[in-house]
């Protein structure tokens, strides 16, 4: 590849819409993962089986209205439980009810989430953080997305923890440079019964959502749940819709008090519709209205909106296993599945003598000026076992485990018929069914066509141990991550066969000391890292045979040390913290474009280093003034780029600017009021300026972002359990504005490189748009 040059951030269609425990009571039994986090019995705990005071698992007595938790980890967690999750909006998803916390930067390119969400962590983007849900790594293998919208039901989700800048020891994550997160269903009731909920909203949005209990089996120690969701609404900006059928099951079976196996399901399948995104100008000049054609027209074949869908359906599949096998000595075990396919949709027009697979002309018969089919397609196949030896004997607690994960992603580039009368595809999904163009020799026609092959081993070990009555408490462990990788083309290419190993050593320390039962201090130094992106072991090329994406050669995984030091207080009324913390990152990826010759291509590529350091601030009430329950956050981040990035022959001058998307201070306040019949709350968080140029020289203004929940919660009558109505309103203005960066460029304006080339004015950059105003009405009930 010649030229290595720094463009935009090439943002994936894909990324953008597809978008636990220790404690230290002895007395507690329950199975713990070492290192984790603390969720207290008593008001904390959600048991949907009935002790919860409203059919939605709303005790009223989490802290901050559920926007906290009483935290023990000896490190930074921010979580959201069932109180907060219950007044979102029924369709919310993961990334979504993080939006207040202190490190995360959330935005939603429609209203209810069921297209996910963007989420930018301490300066870095979502694909840096490693997702676990319900103990199986869900990030894309590949390239590190979350897609949220292929998770849980808003209805069974039943917390949210993110741990910013660190992983616990035994987390299987090759993706958690920035931090992990944690996302759990809920547990099946004892109570046999169900829950339904019913919205309707604006933009035609409509959900059907039914949950069945089983309750406990006999004396089996068996209980399950099962539910069905249906989601449709219009798209808030231009033509098209958003659709989504959900299923989500988990069975328990209870051994004894401290052994239980659960199994873990959700399958999903969406058609969502994907938006222009305006530069600045472009957003001036036509807001919202920037978007695809509603209407095909012959004159401009390629701007269709039906040219603009993802089309995916996805499983995710887990069965932790956790056994208490002698006093002192557990084993867990969590052996999962992922399984997923679909298409982003694009268009091509056929040129004579230009019709190509890979590198080489085909002969396929179709007629000059034809518009085909050419989306994106995905197809995913993974399976992995996370096993750990957890053994304790006086003050010492030992881990050593060992995850094992293998993966095939198939990425292809399909050609398939278009209805030239009207522009529909004959089939969204691209690669199905007998409507594919096929060379003269038979086979299907191919633009691109690649399988990546993932073999991950990750061995951990890790010691903690107890002093000073229990006060003191000392972690210390090492992952050690081999990763092999290697890349197959079955279309002409530079290289058919592509390969890289990684190794990864990745030690961690804690402390943290207890004063008393209020007062806690801690200390961690933490290593992550994040596996280079697969795109970068590949190129794709277009009908006519030209390049859109080269491979990037060698790129090094991304490398990142963390060190935190925070300060928890709690006590009836109150719980708070407060964590300053540290990164440096070594190889830093981003989306870049190159140069293979002359033609500019999407990679990604390393562009040296980068720190990040600030405060995170969080404290939360239990009711006061009678039903009175705030929540207050703030982040101030100062992150630099500490390396000037190649552009074309020269460099650009970045060192010390800020990076893309990371805005200096951030601040949240959420206020619940709750008094076991009428409910209401009002979310603000206060976004600070952000640049969308490497130079800096183009940036969003501030802007605050809003949502009120009211609602009225009736008393049990005949079979109906906490009957409740609730109103859900979002951007209560209606104010029209960029909330986040799309595509982020080298520069907007004219600049000097360091070596003294003149560069003229650059590309410039693009934004996702906030959702106008919105309002949901749902009705629920359990039975």
């Amino acid at each position: 590849m010649e030229n290595a040059a720094f463009g935009q951030s090439m943002s994936h269609p894909a990324k953008t819409v597809r978008a636990q425990t220790k404690n230290t009571n002895k007395k507690i039994a329950s199975p713990k993962k070492l290192g984790a986090v603390e969720s207290k019995s008593g008001p904390e705990e959600v048991h949907v089986g009935g002790h919860a005071l409203s059919a939605q698992g709303v005790t009223r007595r989490a802290p901050g209205g559920g926007l906290m938790r009483l935290e023990t980890r000896a490190g930074t967690i921010q979580s959201v439980t069932r109180d907060a999750i219950a007044k979102q909006p029924p369709s919310a998803n993961p990334v979504q009810v993080l939006a207040l916390t202190p490190s995360a930067f959330v935005t939603l390119t429609e209203p209810y989430g069921i297209a996910g969400g963007n989420l930018m962590l301490r300066g870095l983007p979502g694909d840096h953080v490693g997702w676990i849900y319900n103990g199986a790594p869900v990030n894309d293998v590949g390239d590190g997305g979350f897609y949220a919208n292929q998770t849980s039901d808003g209805d069974n989700l039943k917390s949210v923890s993110l741990m910013p800048g660190s992983v616990d020891i035994d987390t299987p994550s090759i993706s958690a440079a920035a931090g992990s997160a944690y996302a759990e269903l809920i547990d099946p009731s004892h109570r046999r019964g169900g829950f339904v909920d019913f919205s309707y909203g604006s933009y035609n949005m409509h959900r059907e959502f039914i949950r069945l209990e089983s309750g406990d089996i006999g004396n089996s120690g068996v209980r399950a749940f099962a539910s069905f969701s249906n989601t449709e609404s219009d798209n808030w900006r231009g033509p098209g819709k958003f659709t989504r059928k959900h299923v989500d099951f988990k069975m328990i079976k209870e051994f004894t008090p401290e052994s239980r196996w659960t199994i873990n399901a959700s399958y999903n399948t969406n058609v969502l519709q994907l938006d222009e995104n305006p530069t600045k100008e472009q957003f001036g000049e036509f807001g919202k209205n920037y978007d695809y054609d509603s209407h095909y027209h012959l004159n401009n074949k390629t701007n269709y909106y039906k040219y603009g869908l993802d089309a995916f359906q996805n499983l995710i599949a887990s069965a932790p296993l956790s056994v208490k096998l002698a006093e002192g000595l557990r084993f867990d075990d969590t052996p999962y599945l992922w399984w997923g396919s679909g298409t982003i949709g694009g268009v091509s027009t056929v040129e004579d003598g230009k019709t190509y697979s890979g590198t080489q002309p085909v002969d396929v018969d179709v007629a000059n000026g034809t518009n085909v089919y050419t989306p994106l397609y995905f197809s995913y196949h993974r399976t992995g076992n996370n096993a750990k030896m957890t053994w304790t004997k006086g003050i010492n607690t030992l881990t050593f485990g060992w995850w094992y994960e293998w993966s095939r992603t198939n990425q292809s580039t399909p050609v398939s018929y278009i209805n030239q009368a009207d522009g529909g595809p004959a089939n969204i999904y691209g690669d199905y069914g007998p409507h594919i163009y096929r060379t003269s020799d038979g086979n299907r026609w191919y633009l691109n066509d690649h399988n990546t092959f993932t073999q991950v081993n990750m061995l951990y070990l890790g010691d903690r141990v107890k002093l000073l009555h229990d006060k003191l408490e000392l972690q210390a462990g090492i992952r050690l991550a081999m990763v092999n990788r290697k890349v197959d083309s079955y279309v002409p290419n530079i290289q058919q066969h592509r390969g890289q190993n990684v190794f990864e050593p990745l030690p961690q320390f804690s402390a943290s000391y207890k004063f008393n039962d209020h007062h806690q201090i801690y200390v961690r130094g933490a290593t992550n890292f994040k596996m280079p992106n697969n795109n970068t072991m590949f190129e794709l090329y277009n009908i006519d045979g030209s390049m859109s994406t080269a491979p990037s050669g060698n790129v090094k995984p991304e490398y990142a040390i963390n060190e935190e030091i925070g300060y928890r207080y709690h006590d009836d009324l109150l719980v708070g913290e407060i964590s300053f913390f540290n990164y440096n990152f070594t190889n830093r990826q981003m989306g870049v474009l190159s140069y293979f010759g002359s033609a500019p291509m999407s990679t990604t590529m390393n562009v040296g280093n980068q720190t990040s350091r600030g405060v995170d601030i969080q404290i939360g009430t239990r009711p006061i003034f009678g039903h009175f329950r705030p929540y207050m956050s703030f982040e101030y981040l100062d992150a630099t780029m500490d390396s000037n990035i190649q552009y074309l022959n020269d460099y650009l001058h970045t060192k010390g600017k800020r990076p893309v998307g990371t805005p200096h201070e951030m601040g949240a306040l959420g206020v619940d009021w709750d008094n076991g019949h009428i409910f209401a709350n009002l979310n603000l968080k206060y976004i600070g300026s952000q640049y969308s140029t490497l130079m800096n020289d183009e940036k969003l203004h501030p802007y605050i972002m809003d949502t009120v929940t009211l609602g009225y919660r009736f008393s049990n009558k005949w079979y109906l359990r906490s009957p409740q109505i609730q109103l859900n309103f979002q951007n209560l203005a209606g104010s029209l504005y960029r909330n986040g960066v799309y595509s982020m460029s080298p520069f907007a304006h004219a600049t000097t490189g360091v070596y003294g080339t003149q560069f003229a004015s650059g590309t410039a950059p693009t934004y996702t748009l906030s959702p106008g105003f919105a309002v949901s009405f749902s009705v629920s009930t359990g039975f």
